[in-house]
């Protein structure tokens, strides 16, 4: 009906802020590719976020904000932060000195799958249909376009099939820090 109102996801409440996520999130695998090979991947996810957490730590003071975590609630931000920060992108920047930048950040769409699959098992969310036919078809053609990639890398379908491998394990990391961040403990930050 024209008389009904458009629905909350078109809303510029919802879709300015998404654009902004989407712009900075996908500008960073520009930045991951102009670091590889100037220093070792370690060190470039390293600085990138060392330099991330003073900047943090420094809007913190500005607005005069203490963050004080009891014993669990540090240990799960260690653990939050080993998944998310360490080992995601030290895959993904392992991943993407084997394969194009732009085909982690393909295969990164799929990470619906154990997105999914984990909050499936650890929060009890049902799998809809339209995920589960969306998931096969995202699949299917992130398959088809590694294929063709396998047959025309120079260096052989090895270099291919470890970037995509660096790039599972990057997915399933950053995978484990969505459903951890969906069960965080509920202390409060003081």
């Amino acid at each position: 009906m024209s008389g009904d109102p458009p629905p909350n996801s078109s809303r510029l409440a919802i879709l300015i802020p998404f654009g902004i996520v989407t712009l900075i999130w996908g500008s960073t695998w520009l930045v991951i590719r102009g670091q590889l090979g100037v220093v070792p991947p370690s060190w470039s996810v390293t600085y990138r976020f060392l330099i991330a957490g003073i900047v943090m730590l420094g809007y913190a003071a500005v607005r005069r904000e203490r963050v004080q975590l009891d014993a669990r609630g540090w240990g799960f931000a260690a653990l939050l932060g080993l998944m998310q920060f360490c080992l995601n992108f030290n895959f993904v920047y392992r991943a993407e000195a084997h394969i194009a930048s732009g085909l982690v950040a393909v295969v990164f769409a799929l990470m619906l799958l154990p997105n999914a699959l984990f909050g499936l098992i650890f929060l009890g969310q049902r799998l809809g249909r339209q995920l589960l036919v969306g998931v096969g078809v995202a699949m299917v053609g992130v398959t088809l376009l590694f294929l063709r990639e396998m047959r025309i890398d120079p260096h052989g379908p090895g270099e291919v099939m470890t970037g995509i491998g660096f790039t599972t394990l990057a997915i399933f990391s950053a995978s484990t820090a969505n459903v951890m961040q969906a069960r965080a403990p509920r202390a409060p930050i003081r």
